[in-house]
């Protein structure tokens, strides 16, 4: 007898949908070089900060924009969430750029990804959105905050500033878009 063809469409299933669902949930704090102790972190503490870093400088059309993110530090880490109850990474740019720019981006880091125009690492300005690669596919999403420093969910940690120079994103930079 032979097998029916919708039997390998539901086994497609099975393996595709929980890749989606760890798509924008990344394990824990990421580790980091401290250049304090000569090695490698747990990612505990230093590469990220839940309070806004010194020296970010905000063009005017993207002050509401920083306000809303801001506004959200310290929000713990909740897969699936928007909401200040908990956020996962494209909750939080989803939510954020709905609130100050009036702009609806759908719940998945691989699909804002598709949004707006790319810009290059070197070209980045406030408020560009930042992605960032896995194995296979876009896993995480933050928007660039300037000097350095993007805001984003983070699984275990929650929102936060991190340096987009720190060696798991850095590693995992896969590009950025300008929305507004």
């Amino acid at each position: 007898m032979a097998m029916r063809p919708y039997i390998a469409t539901y086994q497609i299933a099975y393996i595709t949908i929980p890749l989606f669902l760890v798509a924008c949930a990344p394990t824990g704090p990421r580790p980091y070089y401290s250049r304090d102790t000569g090695g490698w972190n747990s990612g505990k503490g230093q590469n990220y900060t839940t309070t806004a870093p010194s020296g970010l400088s905000t063009p005017g059309s993207v002050s509401d924009l920083r306000k809303v993110a801001e506004s959200y530090l310290g929000v713990s880490y909740v897969f699936g969430g928007q909401s200040r109850n908990g956020m996962d990474c494209s909750g939080f740019v989803r939510q954020v750029y709905k609130e100050a720019k009036g702009i609806e981006l759908p719940h998945n880091a691989a699909a804002i990804s598709h949004y707006g125009r790319a810009v290059s690492k070197s070209d980045l300005e406030p408020g560009d959105i930042v992605f960032f690669k896995g194995l296979f596919f876009i896993e995480h999403t933050g928007i660039y905050m300037g000097n350095g420093y993007f805001i984003h969910s983070q699984s275990g940690v929650g929102v936060n500033y991190t340096q987009l120079d720190s060696p798991y994103f850095a590693a995992h930079f896969a590009g950025a878009k300008r929305v507004i």
